[in-house]
Formats: C-alpha cells, sequence, structure tokens
C-alpha cells in the first residue's frame, strides 16, 4: 500500500513537470505573435474635416484598426443612433442632423462618399475625411 502511494505521488510530480514545461514553451512560442501584435498597433496620422457653422479641421494620429466612429467620437462630442457598425451619427458637436429637414452627417473618405458606416470604415494612413450635413429625397 505503501508502495502505491509513492508510485503515485511521483506519477503525478512528474506530470506537473511535464505541464510546467510545455507552458513554458507555449508562452514562448507566443512571444513573435505578440510583438508582430505590438507592431500592427502603430500610429497612422489621419486628418478629419467636420463642416459645422465654424468648420473644425483636425490632423490626428490613430491606431490601426481604428474606424471612422472610433476617430470621430475621440476628437469631437457626438450622439449616435445604433452601435457599432450598425450605428449613425445623429449630433457632431451639437449641430444635430434635423429628420424633419431630411438632413442626415454623411462622411467622405479621401473626397469620395462612404461606402460603408462609420463603425465599418477602418482608417487607413493619411486618409482624408470629411464630415457633412447633407439632405436626401
Amino acid at each position: 500500500m505503501f508502495m502505491k502511494k509513492n508510485q503515485t505521488a511521483l506519477f503525478i510530480a512528474i506530470l506537473v513537470l511535464i505541464m510546467g514545461f510545455a507552458f513554458l514553451y507555449y508562452r514562448q512560442s507566443l512571444q513573435p505573435k505578440i510583438s508582430a501584435a505590438n507592431q500592427q498597433t502603430s500610429l497612422m496620422s489621419v486628418m478629419q474635416t467636420i463642416e459645422l457653422k465654424n468648420p473644425i479641421t483636425l490632423n490626428t494620429q490613430v491606431k490601426s484598426e481604428t474606424t471612422t466612429l472610433d476617430l470621430l467620437k475621440i476628437t469631437t462630442k457626438i450622439e449616435t443612433k445604433g452601435e457599432g457598425v450598425n450605428a449613425y451619427v445623429v449630433t457632431i458637436n451639437g449641430r444635430t442632423a434635423s429628420s424633419v429637414d431630411k438632413e442626415y452627417w454623411a462622411f467622405y473618405v479621401n473626397g469620395k462618399p462612404a461606402t460603408v458606416g462609420a463603425g465599418s470604415y477602418k482608417l487607413m494612413p493619411n486618409d482624408k475625411i470629411l464630415w457633412k450635413i447633407e439632405k436626401f429625397q
């Protein structure tokens, strides 16, 4: 009986050592992936203009994977309806797009109308974003 307890204890000790070495190996193998991820979060420059009574133009440094909506939240006070990729901008710095007047906030990327929502478009280096009130029919 005593011999069986010793064998069980030895087996558990060896198993713990093997798992410890496996953990250290796994952790070390992740290091290049973590470094690559940190490189992807480097900053890039984008320019944003908001057409208000007094237009605002800002050059801002943002991380990769930043959306147009993220940029707007960082640089202005906004109100939106919906969330994430389904969010649309209702108010920027106190200027609300009037549904009665058939207005909406539109954004342009490098001079072209956006083809996706502000929560979906991921900024690219040197993008020029323009926000302005437009009317729908």
